[in-house]
């Protein structure tokens, strides 16, 4: 009989190890399922971009550990400060204008300038086209005058001549003029020129 008794005693303290404590049951069936839920609301607020701090205020719920001691992440700023601030880049822009506008002055002044030159440049070959053309006109004038003299009344005048003038104007001459005046000459200057004009041709 003590001996079945001693088996139930046994049995009960058992039983009453195996099942779960009111501590437990509290945690298991309180506790977790509203942290589960806080968190889905949480969640929820978020994605719905709910500030549940505001609206706890707003419904005079004291949040504890917020809000009193938070700061606003935007501290607003002195107008004085941010005036200055504002000088200061307007200062700065107004420097930067400055420099572009001497550079576009510099580039102005240097493009009048090239203008300029260019403009005297092309005056210049103006006048030496046109110095050129009176020249070639004014040589045709004396090689139609040679043309038209005979080879003994010219062949004084072209040994008078220095080489360079007597050997461009026997060159524009035709071959029978050339062959005229050649004849007329002393024999070794009429070769010394016949050599010169073929170096010349060559």
């Amino acid at each position: 009989m003590k001996q079945k008794q001693q088996k139930q005693s046994i049995r009960t303290e058992a039983e009453e190890e195996k099942s779960p404590g009111k501590l437990q049951v509290f945690f298991l069936l309180i506790f977790v399922p509203v942290l589960f839920l806080i968190f889905i609301v949480l969640i929820v607020t978020t994605i719905l971009d709910i500030n549940v701090i505001e609206k706890a205020e707003e419904i005079g719920i004291d949040v504890p550990f917020l809000g009193e001691e938070a700061e606003p992440e935007d501290t607003p700023v002195n107008p004085e400060d941010r005036i200055v601030s504002l000088q200061a880049q307007i200062e700065e822009k107004d420097v930067y204008i400055g420099q572009m506008e001497q550079e576009l002055i510099s580039l102005e002044d240097e493009n009048d300038l090239l203008i300029e030159e260019q403009e005297r440049l092309q005056a210049d070959i103006e006048r030496l086209q046109t110095e050129r053309d009176a020249a070639g006109r004014e040589f045709a004038e004396i090689v139609s005058v040679y043309e038209d003299m005979k080879g003994k009344e010219a062949a004084p005048i072209i040994l008078d001549l220095n080489d360079e003038d007597a050997i461009r104007l026997l060159s524009n001459l035709s071959a029978e003029m050339v062959s005229e005046i050649f004849s007329a000459m002393p024999p070794a200057d009429a070769a010394r020129y016949t050599e010169l004009i073929s170096t010349r041709s060559q």
